[in-house]
């Protein structure tokens, strides 16, 4: 089971949260149920902060929020607890089938995806999806894609690339980028999508 979240640090707490995020990530250990754990900075707006957590269990999660993060078990409506600043989290499972590459502390640059599939067009929206990523696979690192485990219509995905330079490159695919191509399912010549939702956030790793 995977927890995927945003946090949006309060201005002028930047450093101070960092700190703070530093600090708690040795209570993540293995021992509690944490089998990954990686935060990304967005690169435009650096209070913007996404984490992905690999659980053993959903039951490790809770139990973790309450110990280490000081909410109550179920945390899907205890956001409010930390804080003034929005807090966003989804429970997700992984589209395993579209898996490319694995995690490595040489990636530059993370884009992280989040969207919501037209749930009209889903099936066809799917099949796009799945043709382009076959099609460039080969061009990215790192990519794994997330589903809402209570809403399978919205996902998270995260593409990684080991270099800045390269990553401009190839980022081009006629009119559209890259990440845009492969999943928001843009189509000539309207330029119509099979999103009902959509936003991307190009990200550094963050190292603790």
């Amino acid at each position: 089971m995977f927890s995927i979240c945003t946090a949006f640090v309060e201005n002028g707490k930047l450093e101070e949260t960092l700190k703070q995020y530093a600090d708690s990530e040795r209570k993540f250990t293995k021992e509690i149920g944490v089998l990954f754990r990686k935060f990304f900075q967005c690169q435009i707006q650096p209070h913007i902060i996404w984490s992905i957590t690999e659980w053993e269990s959903e039951k490790a999660h809770h139990d973790a929020a309450q110990s280490i993060m000081e909410i109550r078990r179920d945390d899907r409506f205890a956001a409010i607890a930390f804080g003034p600043e929005p807090y966003f989290e989804i429970f997700c499972n992984e589209e395993e089938s579209l898996n490319s590459g694995k995690f490595s502390e040489k990636l530059q640059i993370v884009i992280v995806i989040h969207g919501l599939i037209s749930e009209k067009v889903k099936d066809k929206y799917l099949e796009i999806r799945k043709e382009r990523i076959r099609e460039h696979r080969e061009q990215f690192h790192w990519l794994r894609v997330f589903y809402n485990t209570y809403n399978s219509n919205e996902f998270v995905s995260f593409l990684g690339f080991n270099s800045e330079d390269y990553f401009n490159k190839i980022r081009k695919i006629d009119d559209y980028f890259l990440e845009e191509y492969l999943f928001t399912g843009l189509r000539n010549p309207l330029g119509m999508s099979y999103i009902a939702n959509y936003n991307q956030f190009i990200c550094k790793p963050i190292k603790f």
